[in-house]
């Protein structure tokens, strides 16, 4: 599993290449929101994320905030995006990763 950890919620810059209008989380954010907000533009191992099944996205506190099965991955200059399929209501969300986030780094493989 790939495991994205965003932080609290920013403006997003205005050559955002997905056309975001703000980054990270916020309490009460849909899993929409934050499945947008978390499935890129990350530097990764475009093979290796490939070979995941799915992506968590996560906040800093450890929360599950959507949880996504990974289709395929776009290409942003030396950065990717994740393609994926969102899974809505999945038990998970709202509920303490299993895997804590240990990297210092926002994209880790579990």
């Amino acid at each position: 599993m790939l495991q994205i950890q965003i932080g609290p919620q920013r403006a997003a810059d205005q050559d955002d290449r997905l056309m975001r209008t703000t980054l990270g989380w916020r309490r009460g954010m849909s899993e929409d929101e934050a499945w947008e907000a978390g499935r890129g533009i990350w530097k990764f191992n475009a093979d290796r994320a490939l070979s995941q099944d799915e992506v968590q996205i996560i906040n800093t506190e450890g929360t599950v905030l959507a949880v996504a099965r990974i289709i395929g991955i776009s290409k942003h200059g030396d950065r990717y995006a994740l393609e994926g399929e969102l899974l809505r209501d999945d038990p998970r969300v709202g509920r303490p990763t299993s895997s804590p986030h240990l990297s210092r780094n926002p994209v880790t493989y579990i």
